[in-house]
């Protein structure tokens, strides 16, 4: 037991986390009370499991940091925003904010708090790094809804620019109205919509709202439903013709006219998928439908070399 608390004591002479420390003080006082005689054996347990407690604690502390660097990409070891809000424990707002980026593209991008909401990732200083922030309710802030598209727009190009040209974002300019970004990729694009039922209560939301936010026009969600099933299935097809043609690579098979082929309805699905941010479904619908016939006869094709 000695040795095992000297080691500790030399590893971890002030660990720390908020105002709990372990110092060599409070591990000799714990040695002198642990070998005090006439100790019974529960009580001699109590006070181990109370000292092991207390030192996982202390320990965590210093990990945190190290943890946390280990899991981030070199882009983002030194973001004082990341490191600090990975510590906090309150208020709930925050550390669930923090958990929503965490598990988020944006953080496996390395896309960190700044990018959005502005501050001073370079600066320790509490104050001095969140200087010039507002709050997303301030009409002047990068996150307010109608700033949202030129916020999103500086990475996502493609995406905003279609989106711009809906009519959707017609309303949102002009009135403040209509959906945002956010609406449907919610805070920091944790959450997207993905399935064609999700997509469709959304749009009912305004399209088909008990509380008549806007005229009833129920086949909107419907469509809405539609393209998306046409989109999750072109999707599934296109990336079923993929896994064949590596396959196909693998056993040195000529399928050199099947990529190209197989390329064009990648270009197709890409242009689908961007294309429904602007909400003209028909067009977006024609393109997911032409790449999933394309992809369907290059599967069939391939099966037929692969498993003949």
């Amino acid at each position: 037991m000695k040795p095992k608390i000297a080691q500790l004591v030399g590893k971890y002479p002030q660990s720390s986390i908020g105002s709990a420390r372990v110092s060599p003080h409070f591990m000799v006082r714990f040695r002198r009370h642990f070998q005090k005689g006439g100790r019974s054996m529960s009580q001699k347990l109590l006070v181990v499991c109370c000292f092991a407690f207390f030192i996982a604690i202390a320990v965590s502390g210093d990990g945190v940091n190290a943890r946390n660097a280990q899991e981030l990409s070199p882009a983002l070891k030194d973001n004082h925003c990341v490191n600090c809000h990975a510590r906090l424990s309150n208020p709930y707002r925050l550390t669930s904010r923090y958990a929503e980026w965490h598990m988020s593209s944006h953080k496996e991008k390395a896309v960190g708090c700044d990018k959005c909401h502005g501050g001073n990732p370079a600066l320790k200083d509490e104050k001095q790094a969140h200087m010039g922030m507002l709050p997303p309710q301030d009409a002047k802030s990068s996150l307010y809804p109608q700033n949202l598209p030129a916020t999103c727009g500086t990475c996502h190009q493609g995406v905003v620019a279609s989106f711009t040209e809906s009519k959707h974002y017609q309303k949102l300019r002009e009135a403040g109205l209509g959906p945002s970004c956010a609406t449907c990729h919610v805070h920091m694009g944790s959450q997207v919509l993905y399935t064609p039922e999700e997509t469709a209560e959304m749009c009912s939301t305004c399209h088909n709202s008990p509380n008549k936010l806007l005229p009833a026009r129920p086949e909107i969600p419907q469509k809405a439903n539609e393209v998306m099933q046409a989109i999750r299935r072109a999707n599934t097809m296109v990336l079923w013709a993929d896994r064949l043609i590596e396959q196909a690579v693998a056993k040195k098979m000529d399928v050199s006219d099947i990529e190209r082929e197989q390329k064009v309805a990648r270009t197709m699905l890409a242009e689908a998928k961007v294309g429904w941010h602007a909400f003209n479904l028909d067009p977006v619908q024609r393109k997911a439908d032409q790449a999933f016939e394309t992809s369907n006869r290059l599967k069939d094709s391939l099966r037929a070399k692969l498993f003949p």
